[in-house]
């Protein structure tokens, strides 16, 4: 194992005491209670019982580990997680009903969407087809293409050459900034789709200009039906149709088609084609089994008070979702994830730069949400350095270092691997505490086993086993009583004569 190189600065002044063991117990356990209950309680371990107060320089190449759960940002259904559920049976209406709570399946009457084809920003619309196109109430002719750039006032140019770059056919200017395909009805055949000079996805539907200020977009403004066959197998897998998961991909289909019906980005375009708002490849990833999840669930979208809900997704919550607009639950499906569990390398140097702090002195976690293994997702992260300090949240963490997620604890020194995926899942409601398949029992799980389990003096658990929020270690709480862990002392054991002889303040 690397060792972590520290370069030591003395600042402040002695410490003038230590704690003795029960008042680090105590206060250790004191901060439970408040958790239980919603509270935010910080707690400092002592880890020394005198001298100065040290300001450490960690070497700039000295590892740290971080071990992390999911990919993505956690919010509403994991998609890894509804493959797992589909493979123990359920439908797509369970599957959405479980991770967003509160809504309703309706239908959605006929609709288009405008996409922003963000890869063509600042850029006009060279387009071909291997059919006839309208543009500028004229027809061009297969082997002809049209090259619109957008005027003030809404409308656009027009040229249309010999192929992409032969002589110039004709020219003119026009209200109407669009090119449209032979036929505008839905699910036309690929002949009739437009495609795009130099290469490129073709699409369905028309495609036009638009100006956003001074600056050229590029729009693919398509029905929602044919929208969604290219929506789907750019953000799922279309092979889990093969491994009992058809049922995950009509869920994809109707959380995909939600979350459009509520999108209102921009004047010109309601969404665009990025992970910013939902991968779209146009009509060249199409695939036979997620067209059948779009056309088995044509028209569906989840809505509360009438109105369609923008159905976040993500990849894989890692064993718990991470609330929102939608209520937090577990996820025992993702166990099938590759990334339920994780691991990441970076060095000092590269966390220092990261945040802009100098040196790196320190990182710790400052708080969680409490929901699953390691204390759930960080909520708040501190990062101290020669230059300053830098407080912020998971998520900007998860973006500044990289991460695949929010939820992650930190280690010095490098780290073993995280698991594989476990090829079972427990069923929905049952205690799976270990969702990676390992059985090793934690130092609380120990000490609640040797005092007897729910039989012994303890009673049964009444909550989780919890991480503290300064990552000093965890606990329980039990019936008459608690087990609290950390470095320092193992795992303790407090009843509840203790608890109210000692900490009146947590007497009922």
């Amino acid at each position: 194992m690397a060792r972590t190189r520290r370069k030591k600065f003395v600042v402040g002044r002695p410490m003038r005491g230590g704690w003795t063991p029960f008042a680090m117990r105590a206060a250790v356990l004191g901060l439970a209670p408040a958790l239980l209950v919603g509270g935010t309680v910080g707690v400092v371990v002592a880890t020394r019982s005198a001298g100065p107060d040290v300001a450490e320089t960690v070497a700039a190449d000295a590892p740290y580990t971080l071990t992390g759960y999911g990919h993505g940002h956690g919010r509403g259904m994991g998609q890894w997680g509804a493959y797992g559920y589909a493979k123990q049976g359920w439908t797509a209406e369970r599957i959405l009903g479980y991770y967003y709570g509160g809504t309703t399946l309706e239908a959605l009457g006929d609709k288009a969407i405008g996409v922003r084809l963000m890869g063509l920003d600042g850029k006009g619309l060279d387009v071909f087809s291997d059919s006839p196109m309208g543009v500028a109430g004229r027809t061009v002719a297969p082997g002809e293409a049209a090259h619109l750039t957008a005027a003030p006032g809404g409308g656009a140019t027009v040229v249309v050459t010999r192929g992409c770059d032969g002589e110039v056919l004709w020219q003119e200017s026009t209200a109407h900034p669009w090119v449209d395909p032979v036929d505008l009805g839905p699910d036309r055949p690929a002949n009739e789709h437009l495609k795009l000079c130099g290469g490129g996805a073709p699409f369905r539907g028309s495609l036009g200009v638009a100006l956003e200020g001074d600056a050229p977009r590029v729009v693919n403004h398509v029905g929602m039906e044919d929208y969604l066959l290219g929506v789907v197998p750019a953000e799922s897998r279309a092979e889990w149709a093969d491994t009992g998961g058809a049922e995950a991909l009509r869920a994809q289909a109707v959380a995909a088609r939600s979350y459009a019906a509520a999108e209102s980005r921009y004047a010109y375009a309601e969404t665009c084609d990025t992970q910013d708002c939902q991968v779209y490849g146009g009509s060249s990833k199409e695939n036979p089994k997620t067209t059948e999840a779009v056309r088995s669930t044509a028209g569906k979208v989840l809505t509360k008070e009438g109105k369609p809900v923008s159905a976040e997704f993500s990849a894989s919550t890692g064993g718990y979702s991470a609330g929102g607009a939608f209520g937090a639950v577990e996820d025992l499906g993702d166990t099938e994830s590759p990334n339920h569990k994780w691991t990441q390398t970076l060095t000092a140097g590269e966390i220092a730069t990261a945040f802009g702090v100098g040196e790196l002195h320190s990182i710790e976690v400052t708080s969680r949400n409490n929901l699953g293994p390691d204390g759930g997702r960080v909520t708040g992260l501190r990062v101290a350095g020669s230059t300053g300090t830098k407080e912020v949240t998971g998520d900007e963490a998860r973006t500044k270092l990289g991460l695949k997620s929010d939820w992650f604890t930190i280690t010095e020194g490098v780290g073993p691997a995280a698991p594989p995926p476990a090829s079972a899942l427990a069923a929905p409601g049952v205690d799976n505490a270990d969702p990676t398949g390992a059985v090793e029992p934690t130092d609380i799980e120990r000490k609640y086993a040797e005092l007897g389990g729910h039989l012994g003096v303890l009673g049964a658990p009444v909550g989780p086993e919890l991480a503290m929020p300064d990552e000093a270690g965890r606990f329980r709480m039990y019936t008459h009583g608690a087990i609290v862990w950390t470095k320092i002392t193992g795992a303790q054991v407090l009843d509840a004569s203790v608890l109210t002889a000692k900490l009146p303040g947590l007497g009922s």
